[in-house]
């Protein structure tokens, strides 16, 4: 008998080959696989987002009873990855017909696809965003954008906090006057994987910010518009405290993806981030969540947790907005620790009531030390916060997606 060229999976009719004839069978199986991930809410607990709601159910095919699953994500978390690949192996396997599951991740960040001259290239514009000044919100935004990057994805951030910019000191960005192009662009300094521009590159390092609305409207559209960006899928925004000039000039002039709303505990914080929360509200920004910051601290000698800001600020504002609570973010010490040999008698810092010396550098000479310790987000001895800051990026970014699919819609 002469060897056929029919394949083991497929008949022929006159030549043209046909569907197997389980093919409508697996088809079935697929849709159900589908349904079953979508009836279990995977995603909603650990992202925030549901897989479905964000398109992160790519295809699915069934074989021989084996489900092979394309999740896509928009950062490949390690740690949310696990869970979630738990989660949609436990809905699939609930299908009659399936044995078992193979789940593939990639890497994936929506655009929203809405674009202005400006900002050609980027997909996305993130808000960091707080009610009041001293909660952190510039190391939250540094360190939230160096996570997203350590994913792989290209992130820029924008250091718009005129009157106080921090990204250089906390990116260890010492050199001054950026770059500039043959259309003189400026050229973003680069550090930890994230594209930075702040005030701070090019005015003098003591010099006083007093500047009225109109200028500073001005400026933010110059920080924007007067940079090279590249390509970006993540482009994240240090704006001042309050809801002031800058902030009006950022939703007036430009498609905010989303905005992120940081505080600490304490009612005083909160009851500001929700003034915050408000303004972007009226300017029809999502706001993507809530990060609390400095949420207790683990003593390193005790080994007892304390609640030295409260508890329970962040809950009660996200359940009055209806939002999530991205992140909790706890006090760390190292967050500001220099490596090196020559370690000062008494390190650079301030002191802090309960907590000790945080080593935060202060003077221009500790700011600008070449063994200055990365970013906690990157650095293998920042504990819970290191992973909570991690987490939280990924949150944002799924929160984001979310943002993207409805605004498609």
């Amino acid at each position: 008998m002469a060897d056929s060229d029919e394949t083991p999976h497929a008949e022929q009719n006159e030549g043209v080959p046909t569907a197997p004839a389980d093919a409508g069978r697996r088809d079935d199986t697929a849709a159900a696989v589908q349904e079953a991930i979508a009836s279990a809410d995977v995603g909603t607990a650990d992202l925030y987002a549901n897989l479905m709601a964000i398109d992160g159910v790519g295809d699915i095919v069934v074989r021989d009873g084996v489900a092979s699953i394309g999740i896509s994500l928009p950062v490949p978390s390690e740690t949310l990855r696990e869970q979630l690949a738990a989660d949609v192996v436990a809905a699939a396997e609930s299908v009659a017909g399936v044995e078992s599951v193979d789940v593939d991740f990639r890497a994936s960040a929506a655009d929203r696809g809405e674009r202005i001259d400006m900002l050609p290239g980027v997909k996305n514009v993130v808000a960091v965003a707080s009610g009041k000044g001293g909660v952190g919100k510039s190391t939250i935004a540094a360190n939230l954008a160096v996570a997203l990057a350590d994913t792989g994805a290209a992130v820029g951030l924008l250091d718009a906090d005129v009157y106080g910019p921090n990204a250089p000191t906390l990116l260890g960005l010492d050199e001054r006057q950026p770059n500039a192009t043959s259309d003189d662009e400026m050229v973003p300094r680069e550090s930890y994987g994230v594209r930075a521009m702040s005030m701070e590159f090019i005015t003098g390092e003591d010099d006083p910010i007093i500047w009225r609305g109109p200028l500073v409207d001005e400026f933010i559209k110059q920080l924007f518009g007067d940079v090279q960006w590249g390509e970006l899928d993540y482009l994240i925004v240090d704006l001042p405290p309050g809801t002031g000039d800058a902030h009006l000039s950022l939703v007036q002039h430009f498609p905010v993806a989303g905005a992120v709303i940081v505080t600490t505990p304490q009612e005083v914080a909160v009851d500001d981030a929700a003034r915050g929360l408000v303004g972007f509200a009226r300017h029809d920004t999502p706001v993507l969540g809530i990060v609390e910051n400095m949420a207790g601290f683990e003593c390193p000698d005790c080994e007892s947790l304390h609640d030295i800001f409260g508890t329970g600020g962040a809950d009660d504002l996200a359940e009055q907005f209806d939002v999530p609570v991205l992140g909790r973010i706890p006090l760390e010490p190292a967050l500001g620790t220099m490596d090196g040999d020559g370690e000062p008698v008494r390190p650079p810092g301030i002191d802090v009531p309960l907590v000790g010396r945080l080593e935060l550098p202060r003077t221009h000479e500790e700011r600008t030390r070449g063994d200055r310790a990365p970013p906690l987000a990157c650095r293998t001895d920042g504990g819970a916060a290191r992973e909570q800051l991690r987490i939280t990026a990924s949150r944002i970014a799924a929160r984001l997606n979310e943002a993207a699919v409805t605004f498609r819609k």
